[in-house]
């Protein structure tokens, strides 16, 4: 049974000026190469910036009780309806992955503080642009098997405090993030979709969220898994 991976749009604009809701493409083949079935998931609001009413609740509800998983994507911001949805993966216990903006929302929602980075460093376009030492005990070490990586990241703030366990750090910055108690629930805060091709370890981390979505949806189908 293939799982359906709900993709949370962001919103952007094109070169002509026009809004569109956005999803990657890195992402979506990546779901679509592990046998997976990518869902994307818009806000149900008129604009995005708007609070959710309890219809606009009832209605996104309805959309995320067809996944099996959660990806959030990287953006430049966050609204109420994106903590709409990690209320409901997070009170749900369903896998969820945070890239760069995703890890800041899941820090943001767990009591956290975010700061703003003064360098402009973080936004070039490379493979590699720092190592991250990885703590040996956490849930991501066990997952990529080592507890130092190379990482691409580029984003505009960074998480200060939550109440999330940190599992990675740069010289100066929290670089992941996790819930032990939870199946899956982990947030980086470099972009691991763009690294898939040529990097072996950020690999296991897609494969190991993918299966774990997987097995829930066998669990949900048989009934075993808690909704």
């Amino acid at each position: 049974m293939k799982p359906i991976i709900g993709i949370v749009s962001r919103p952007d604009v094109l070169k002509s000026g026009r809004k569109v809701d956005i999803i990657y493409q890195s992402i979506r083949k990546i779901i679509v190469e592990e046998e997976a079935i990518p869902l994307v998931i818009v806000p149900p609001v008129i604009n995005e910036t708007e609070e959710l009413s309890i219809n606009a609740k009832r209605d996104l509800d309805r959309l995320l009780s067809l996944c099996n998983g959660f990806i959030f994507q990287g953006g430049d911001d966050f609204y109420d309806y994106d903590f709409n949805i990690i209320d409901y993966a997070y009170k749900n216990n369903i896998p969820s992955l945070g890239i760069c903006l995703g890890m800041q929302l899941m820090s943001v929602y767990k009591k956290g503080t975010l700061g703003k980075l003064d360098t402009n460093m973080h936004h070039q376009l490379k493979d590699y642009v720092h190592s991250v030492q990885i703590k040996e005990d956490s849930k991501l070490a066990s997952i990529l098997k080592t507890t130092k990586v190379e990482v691409n990241s580029r984003h505009h703030d960074y998480v200060i405090t939550t109440s999330l366990d940190v599992s990675a750090c740069s010289e100066d910055i929290i670089e992941a993030v996790e819930d032990k108690n939870k199946t899956f629930f982990i947030g980086v805060q470099w972009h691991p979709e763009d690294m898939i091709a040529y990097d072996e370890v950020m690999k296991r981390l897609w494969k190991s969220f993918i299966e774990t979505c997987r097995e829930c949806s066998y669990e949900s189908k048989r009934g075993n898994f808690k909704m």
